[in-house]
């Protein structure tokens, strides 16, 4: 009795597979110029760069009556005046870190974003900014009715 060897490369014939250099490379560099592309877009709506005239300017940021009347700012449970901020974006709501009122800090960025008030449907655009707080090195968003320029 006579078994037939199986060959593993029966499939293989030498002048098929064989793929010019120029093939292979194109698709690649295809591929990270796309992905290039794609990272790009992601960061569109990044922090706008600060005026060069106002780098060096910190701000203040203050709970003034417009600021409480919007809920951006309040007490700590150890009585100190807080702005609330959030470190990933602009936000009205949802704050998830906190500023000392009444002091100044450097500014990192601006954005001009529109809001609207759900009682009433009204829409208007206001500015934030990002600020960075000088004891950890933290930076976060802060809305503009708590800033003094």
């Amino acid at each position: 009795m006579k078994l037939k060897a199986h060959n593993l490369f029966r499939f293989y014939r030498p002048g098929a597979w064989r793929i010019r250099p120029f093939l292979l490379h194109l698709p690649l560099t295809l591929f990270f110029l796309t992905f290039t592309l794609g990272c790009s877009l992601l960061n569109r709506n990044s922090a706008a760069p600060v005026p060069e005239g106002q780098a060096a300017a910190p701000v203040a940021l203050v709970c003034g009556d417009e600021c409480a009347a919007r809920g951006q700012c309040g007490q700590a449970s150890d009585g100190r005046s807080v702005i609330l901020g959030h470190p990933e974006r602009p936000v009205v709501s949802g704050h998830q870190m906190i500023f000392n009122a009444d002091t100044s800090l450097p500014l990192v960025g601006t954005s001009t974003q529109r809001v609207q008030v759900v009682a009433t449907g009204e829409q208007f655009d206001t500015n934030f900014f990002l600020v960075t707080r000088p004891e950890d090195g933290r930076s976060g968003w802060v809305a503009g009715w708590c800033v003094l320029p």
